[in-house]
């Protein structure tokens, strides 16, 4: 068989394998959230969307999209689909996007966690390789005012902080609180926003572990 053909079949053969590797994580992801009560609910993507969208500090130019919207009472789980806004660079316009789970609900008594909106992007620490992706990510969808992390045994986890205006996390954020936030990253999320009430968190979307993030969430609903 000529070598051209046999590279092809490895390619048809290598995307079959990934297009089912991803259905079966989907469906897995499914069972778990099914399992912990979740219903679907799409019919209050718009909504959802609209809020996700004040929260991350996203633009009418962004696309983005909630896809597979559940809800257990007022706690929300969904995709997001994202790519970067028209007008950047030629590199960053051929970014193919994001893709990762989140979710969304009202948290209780909102100043005591916040004084005004907040954006952390965090991880493990240690984690060199998922940092520099990560900061690839920052790069791309961030527009808003940087915060100064501090200097606290957990702010290594911390990787950066956006808000409303610049200025320090420790003015805007509670030290607590922060530490609780820090340790979201352990649970296979990557970002957090708090602001008008709300709380997002957004999953790597390698992370598969559903019964382990709504675990962490449990302390916060």
């Amino acid at each position: 068989m000529d070598s051209g053909v046999i590279a092809l079949v490895g390619i048809f053969a290598l995307a079959a394998v990934c297009a089912l590797w991803k259905f079966s994580h989907g469906r897995s992801i499914e069972r778990r959230l099914a399992a912990q009560g979740f219903e679907t609910c799409d019919a209050e993507a718009p909504l959802l969307e609209r809020t996700w969208r004040a929260l991350a500090g996203r633009d009418a130019s962004q696309e983005l999209r909630l896809v597979h919207c559940r809800r257990r009472g007022m706690l929300y789980h969904f995709t997001v689909r994202e790519r970067p806004a028209d007008g950047r660079t030629s590199d960053e316009t051929a970014n193919p996007g994001a893709s990762y789970p989140a979710y969304l609900f009202d948290v209780r008594d909102p100043d005591s966690l916040s004084r005004g909106a907040v954006t952390l992007y965090v991880l493990p620490p240690g984690s060199k390789v998922l940092r520099k992706l990560l900061a690839g990510v920052i790069d791309l969808a961030e527009s808003r005012p940087s915060l100064e992390v501090g200097t606290h045994p957990w702010s290594a986890s911390i990787v950066a902080a956006h808000g409303s205006t610049a200025g320090k996390l420790d003015d805007l954020m509670p030290a607590a609180v922060q530490e609780k936030l820090a340790r979201a990253a352990a649970h296979g999320y990557f970002i957090t926003h708090l602001g008008n009430g709300k709380a997002a968190f957004a999953a790597l979307s390698n992370h598969r572990d559903v019964d382990l993030q709504i675990a962490y969430l449990a302390e916060w609903v």
